[in-house]
């Protein structure tokens, strides 16, 4: 098991310091009159792609400011509940952990005892055969904590939520002024740009 578990957060790291690409292009205008002017309808058409999709998103905005206004007092009640549980769960952390450290206190001072006193007695005493490690031979496991209590919603918070699920900024335009610029006579030509962890050039 540690073997895969060893290969595994090997894999992750290795993964994590790989170097990152991405996809851009390269573009190529066509030589002909023709094909010059059929780019510049090409440009007309992504400015006003580009200005449909920032008008649709700002009214998306809009719809999601006013579903947060009507969803906020239930994520209230939601979170009253959670903060509620969150609470009980701390305090139960607070006395297995003042329990947890008195054990842990009384067993350091017992092994100090049982150190003494074999040193005291000598090795072949009985006190010796109570090695001290023995006081900590029965499991003890420090309380896990609840962590950071649940966050209130705000109207910010929750519109942003709704938001960030219901509102998209990428309306493809990008990849519609590709195409039309390939249909005017345009080479259009993908390659990958590494943007992280790059390898040095020689």
């Amino acid at each position: 098991m540690s073997k895969w578990l060893f290969r595994w957060v090997g894999l992750v790291f290795l993964s994590a310091c790989a170097p990152q690409y991405e996809t851009r292009y390269e573009l190529t205008p066509p030589t002909s009159t023709a094909g010059l002017a059929c780019l510049n309808r090409c440009q007309t058409q992504t400015q006003a792609c580009n200005q449909q999709c920032s008008q649709q998103y700002a009214q998306c905005g809009v719809q999601a400011g006013q579903q947060a206004k009507l969803a906020l007092p239930g994520q209230l009640k939601d979170y009253d509940s959670k903060l509620n549980v969150w609470q009980n769960d701390m305090e139960r952390y607070e006395s297995d952990l003042r329990f947890y450290e008195m054990e842990v206190r009384q067993r350091e001072v017992l092994a100090d005892l049982n150190r003494f006193a074999c040193d005291r007695d000598g090795k072949d005493s009985a006190s010796c055969v109570r090695h001290p490690s023995r006081l900590h031979s029965s499991w003890l496991y420090e309380p896990r904590s609840p962590g950071s209590p649940p966050s209130r919603p705000t109207l910010e918070s929750e519109t942003a939520r709704i938001r960030n699920l219901s509102c998209s900024q990428d309306c493809k335009c990008d990849g519609q002024y590709r195409q039309c610029y390939a249909s005017c006579g345009g080479t259009v030509k993908p390659y990958q740009f590494c943007t992280d962890n790059c390898p040095t050039r020689q």
